[in-house]
Parts: structure tokens; sequence; C-alpha cells
């Protein structure tokens, strides 16, 4: 069974591919190494609260409309 933590990558992924950026990209934007954008999607890692606000603003959206999007993950997964 998946972890409930796991919804994040998928969800970041998702969500940067909405907006045509790739992972270096978004590391740019971010101001961190584009491996560490990988390993945020593929669940190796987790982000702290400052680093979900920093994702959230480089993606444009709110750091809430990630935590909906992972909840609903959530919940389609259970």
């Amino acid at each position: 069974m998946k972890k409930k933590s796991d919804a994040f990558g998928p969800v970041l992924r998702r969500m940067r591919q909405e907006k045509q950026l790739t992972q270096e990209q978004l590391s740019e934007r971010v101001g961190v190494a584009a491996p560490y954008i990988s390993m945020l999607e593929s669940g190796h890692k987790y982000p702290n609260l400052e680093m979900l606000f920093l994702l959230a603003e480089a993606l444009e959206v709110r750091p809430g409309a990630m935590l909906d999007a992972m909840e609903e993950r959530i919940r389609r997964l259970d």
C-alpha cells in the first residue's frame, strides 16, 4: 500500500508539466539543483514547509492548492 506522503511527487510533476516547465527550469526558479526536483517527484525526498512555499510560488499556485491536490489524490488511492 502506498503511503499518503507519496502523493506529493505526482502532484508536483503534474503541476510542473501543466506550466510546461522542465525539472531544470523549475529548479532554477526555486534555487535548487535539478536532481532535487527529480527526487521530490519520485518520492525520494519530501519538501519542508519553506520549500513547499517556494515551489508553489515558482509554479504560480497557492501552497494550499498543492495540498488540496494531494488530498484529492490520497482519496482516490484509498
